[in-house]
């Protein structure tokens, strides 16, 4: 591959348009495609980002030669029919998170993936925001960690269970891949509790407390849903312990609180400009997603770490509907 990896968006709602903004400042990737089921935004992505072509059909994508890379931020039911295509088609893979909405599917991903020897990497952006990787260097093997991803009522896809899987699924899963994360060790039992607390009408596990425990003996306690605003925390909140050293995120990690490490406090707004303007990491994901495909080296976050998020999220319902803990083997 050139210096260049020329890509295709498929998805052109919010979240993908919030991918272009972060991709302007990522010389190495060139979007010269776009797909959408609705041709109005295919064509408005096109026109504000500037490109070679918009479509409502994702298969002139997978036909199209000079695509080397395509960027998945579509409703989440349909990641693995796209990532699966786009591996057969032999382009590497970018895909929103959740990776997909169960553990078969995800494996299902993986495998095709790996027959097809592309890449793929999986959005869970705050391991790319500078705090969360200066907490992770002071308090690098915490003994307890505490997640949370809260915010009020989720409405639309995301809520319904056949397409978005709620919000413990939707957006938790970046509060569970970054305990796993900071952790670095694979959970192996996970114990909940929860239910259909504000959207009894859907019948899906909207809210839940979940304990973890690693394979290295180090806990966590997450919690996750759309209950109300976490005002004082905000929606993001990330602590780790140690028995010596505390470090809280907290102001969706942009800033963090510590004790018995070298400094007291940091805050994006102190960190250097290119630092500061990047404070959930969103385009330092990207910047890492180019760097592995043009030095081709091994995906920062991989169809694992996709399967890990979706099935400690997926474990953790198992045990509030049977009321046991559950064992995660991957």
């Amino acid at each position: 591959m050139t210096g260049t990896v020329n890509m295709a968006l498929i998805g052109c709602g919010g979240m993908g348009r919030s991918h272009l903004r972060s991709a302007r400042e990522v010389q190495e990737l060139n979007f010269v495609g776009y797909v959408d089921a609705v041709e109005a935004a295919a064509a408005g992505a096109c026109h504000e980002f500037g490109g070679r072509y918009h479509t409502t059909d994702v298969e002139q994508v997978m036909r199209d030669d000079a695509i080397d890379a395509v960027l998945i931020a579509t409703h989440h039911d349909s990641h693995p029919p796209l990532a699966i295509r786009a591996a057969e088609a032999g382009k590497q893979i970018f895909i929103e998170k959740p990776m997909a909405l169960s553990i078969d599917e995800c494996l299902k991903i993986e495998e095709a993936v790996e027959k097809a020897g592309v890449k793929l990497m999986v959005g869970f952006k705050f391991r790319f925001a500078p705090l969360v990787a200066r907490v992770k260097e002071m308090v690098p093997r915490p003994l307890v960690t505490v997640g949370q991803s809260l915010h009020s009522a989720m409405r639309g896809w995301p809520l319904t269970p056949e397409r978005g899987g709620g919000p413990v699924l939707s957006n938790g899963c970046h509060a569970f891949d970054l305990v796993y994360w900071l952790n670095e060790s694979e959970p192996v039992l996970i114990s909940a509790a929860g239910g259909p607390l504000t959207h009894p009408e859907h019948g899906l596990v909207d809210n839940a407390a979940v304990s973890v425990q690693f394979e290295n003996g180090s806990i966590a306690a997450i919690i996750a849903g759309d209950s109300g605003d976490a005002r004082y925390t905000s929606k993001f909140f990330f602590e780790v312990l140690d028995g010596q050293r505390t470090a809280t995120l907290f102001e969706r990690c942009h800033k963090a609180l510590l004790s018995g490490c070298e400094v007291d406090s940091l805050s994006v707004d102190e960190l250097p400009t290119a630092l500061s303007t990047d404070p959930e990491g969103t385009r330092a994901e990207l910047q890492a997603w180019a760097r592995c495909l043009l030095e081709d080296t091994p995906s920062p976050v991989g169809p694992r770490d996709g399967t890990r998020a979706t099935a400690m999220v997926l474990k953790a319902f198992e045990a509030i509907r049977s009321g046991r803990t559950q064992e995660l083997r991957l």
